[in-house]
């Protein structure tokens, strides 16, 4: 398939406080580079132009909840573009763990950015990342009743019960706290 032809995809998220937690840092942390990109106006200081820094902070930063109750599940509608900023920044992520020339800059601004704010580190993040992409790239074609029923505000089958048993069990191998 074309990726350009490629559907937006509707998304279930998790209500929990440690997701939500998850969400915000990668969210903030991308705004922030973002933010730092667009002042420099040169698109590779920081390996990506700064609109692709500021969609995925964007979309990343709608996944967070303020209603933590188990049974709060939502779902998001992930535009295709916004699904790809959020992997190209991922990439970005990785390439700048391991600095070189390219990525010495972003290397720079996150190491102190996280530390300073976050208490965290770059690997920190890229985990919260990888979390945040286990739950923004879920395909289960058992979960998508579900997610027709969640939008319908319809009654819940057990088979929609069993395929959020799975969404859940899916979430928890990849160390997403539901």
């Amino acid at each position: 398939m074309n990726p350009a032809a490629r559907p937006d995809q509707p998304v279930l998220l998790p209500s929990s406080s440690a997701w939500s937690e998850d969400a915000r840092l990668v969210g903030d942390t991308f705004a922030l580079v973002g933010a730092a990109a667009a002042t420099t106006f040169d698109d590779t200081r920081f390996l990506l132009p700064p609109l692709t820094w500021t969609i995925a902070a964007e979309r990343v930063g709608d996944c967070v909840t303020t209603d933590h109750r188990p049974e709060n599940l939502r779902v998001l509608l992930l535009p295709t573009y916004a699904a790809d900023a959020v992997w190209a920044c991922h990439t970005a992520l990785v390439q700048a763990a391991e600095p070189d020339d390219d990525s010495e800059h972003l290397n720079a601004l996150l190491t102190d950015y996280l530390t300073a704010v976050h208490d965290t580190n770059l690997r920190g993040l890229t985990e919260a990342l990888e979390r945040v992409l286990a739950v923004l790239t879920l395909d289960l074609p058992a979960a998508r009743p579900l997610i027709t029923h969640l939008v319908l505000k319809t009654e819940v089958s057990q088979e929609d019960r069993a395929a959020l048993d799975d969404v859940l069990e899916a979430w928890r191998e990849a160390g997403v706290a539901c």
